[in-house]
């Protein structure tokens, strides 16, 4: 199947080369430990642009392990005609005529296809621009990740995020930008956000004193969410902050917080 992947992606070049517009195939494949879309890339020979527009990665570190990946047969752009995404929204500005541009529906999303395009540079920087920034201006680290005396019950337990201690009214911000995915209150993180990201990764943010979003607003990294607070299981004034892959807790690089 892939020496066939190969063929079909080699004829639809030829025709690029001739000025000829090649017949789009698709094929699927579901990632494995260790996959990026640069490595799908150069194994499939398709600019990583086409791989990541046409399976809405906005970003260039997006999970793959266990993740169904389209591949087209030839380059160019996907721009959906929803766009979504900050990069998605830049892409759709491009000068195209959408009466005369091919538009494919795949997987029940339309797309225009802008065949042999390329990311032009500041939508590069925002398809590479894969930093965390911290959800706090200023904050510092009380409780890490990890094991830990919970000072609410006295018992070892698993911390899942980290704690940020600050003045109760501090803004909260997006430490990456995404979807509102939920807010609520909760017994044990009082009033809490939780944002989806486009690589499968969620950010909580909790015992907030204020909730300034709404479900389904799409926020960019910085953004204003919230306000820090002591709502639930707190001793004092800070933010809960957790960072998760596929709905599991990982840990958030230090190197975002000051430590006390």
């Amino acid at each position: 199947m892939f020496k066939q992947y190969q063929q079909d992606v080699e004829q639809s070049y030829k025709l690029i080369a001739q000025g000829k517009t090649p017949f789009i195939g698709l094929y699927t494949y579901t990632g494995v430990k260790g996959d990026s879309i640069m490595t799908v890339s150069a194994r499939c020979n398709i600019p990583q642009e086409t791989i990541a527009t046409l399976n809405r990665f906005s970003s260039s570190d997006a999970q793959l392990e266990d993740v169904e990946i389209i591949l087209p047969t030839a380059p160019g752009l996907f721009i959906p005609t929803t766009p979504e995404t900050t990069l998605e929204i830049i892409l759709s500005k491009k000068n195209f005529k959408e009466d005369e541009t091919p538009c494919y529906t795949i997987n029940d999303e339309q797309f225009f296809f802008l065949c042999g395009e390329r990311f032009e540079p500041t939508e590069r920087a925002f398809y590479l621009d894969t930093a965390l920034s911290s959800p706090l201006p200023q904050g510092v680290l009380t409780s890490s990740f990890g094991m830990r005396i919970s000072p609410i019950t006295g018992m070892e337990k698993f911390h899942q995020g980290v704690d940020l201690a600050a003045p109760i009214g501090t803004p909260v911000l997006a430490a990456r930008g995404g979807i509102v995915e939920t807010t609520g209150t909760d017994r044990v993180y009082g009033n809490y956000i939780v944002l989806k990201h486009d690589n499968n990764t969620q950010s909580l943010y909790a015992h907030l004193s204020a909730i300034d979003v709404k479900m389904g607003m799409r926020v960019e990294k910085g953004n204003t969410i919230g306000k820090v607070g002591t709502t639930g299981w707190s001793t004092g004034p800070h933010l809960h902050f957790e960072m998760r892959i596929g709905g599991r807790a990982q840990q958030p690089p230090n190197s975002l917080f000051t430590k006390k």
